[in-house]
């Protein structure tokens, strides 16, 4: 089978292996061990090839080779070991943690952050009277309170009814989506799409008179991220906006009120990525441009949201 008659789900390279990760540069399926991490972006061997670059790959674990006598003074290599025998367990997790943070790494550390900053933020909300919520929700009433309008997705409301469920659902649906977006945009361009998707929400809310809370707005944006990621694909684009259709009928059948919040996601995350993606390819345009102009779009939101929220 040739590259051209592979499936837009399965990498080009390894027809066996399903992903959702696509090749910054040509737009092809790529797993794990084809994605090579290029300061334009995710890209396939065959790009990096064609661009000038090298492509080295080695399996997983593997530790390089070196030569010659290890460097240190002779006699204690014993001592050596035993320090090093009693400190194992704490530098293999710090080895661990440090690889996960280190710059270039596929690990979604800001997906799992933020389910982790939401679960315990909700759990607090019982034992301090529902304070995150108050604090950090955005409603009509919270006047020029501007922070809320990007925090509001890290709370929710203390409570042991339909509570559990939704936080339960966004969870899951956000952990579904939201590690392949961010491998491919990469964590700067994931955290700008991710606030971006949050505060709109929060503004369509608060705009249409309802409060704002958790990763439900968010969630929505990731999915318009990914639309636009996939939209150059008619078969990935139609199963991506069948996926979007369904949740948002799912959504809508819980409640109905969350309507603007949905609208708002999705048009910060599609927004945002199409921005992002837009003036990348402009010459001259600094990194930071781009964010800023994200950072402009989302401002004039937010300013509507509290112009109504002081009109009451």
């Amino acid at each position: 089978m040739s590259a051209d008659e592979v499936s837009p789900d399965v990498c080009y390279r390894h027809p066996d292996r399903a992903s959702w990760t696509l090749c910054e540069r040509c737009g092809r399926t790529i797993c794990p061990e084809c994605q090579i991490l290029t300061p334009q972006g995710v890209r396939c061997p065959d790009c990096v090839r064609e661009t000038g670059g090298s492509v080295t790959w080695q399996r997983a674990g593997t530790v390089a080779k070196t030569s010659g006598k290890p460097r240190g003074r002779a006699g204690r290599p014993a001592r050596a070991s035993a320090r090093a025998n009693s400190s194992g367990g704490s530098s293999r997790i710090g080895a661990a943690i440090g690889e996960m943070l280190r710059p270039g790494s596929t690990t979604p550390v800001l997906s799992w952050g933020a389910v982790a900053v939401a679960l315990v933020l909700w759990i607090t909300g019982f034992v301090l009277s529902n304070f995150p919520f108050a604090f950090l929700a955005a409603s009509p009433s919270v006047g020029v309170q501007v922070w809320r309008y990007v925090t509001s997705w890290a709370v929710y409301p203390a409570g042991l009814d339909l509570s559990i469920l939704s936080i339960l659902l966004n969870v899951v649906f956000f952990l579904l989506i939201a590690p392949g977006v961010e491998r491919f945009l990469g964590r700067a361009k994931f955290a700008a799409v991710f606030l971006a998707s949050a505060s709109l929400s929060a503004s369509a809310m608060v705009l249409a008179g309802g409060i704002s809370y958790g990763l439900f707005g968010a969630l929505f944006g990731l999915f318009g991220a990914y639309l636009i990621l996939l939209w150059h694909d008619p078969v990935a684009r139609v199963r991506a906006l069948v996926i979007l259709g369904i949740n948002v009928l799912f959504t809508l059948v819980l409640g109905a009120s969350f309507l603007p919040a949905i609208v708002g996601g999705v048009i910060g995350g599609a927004g945002a990525t199409f921005l992002l993606r837009l003036l990348e390819d402009r010459p001259g345009t600094r990194p930071s441009t781009r964010y800023l102009i994200v950072a402009a779009a989302c401002a004039l939101f937010v300013v509507l949201a509290v112009v109504r929220s002081l009109a009451g």
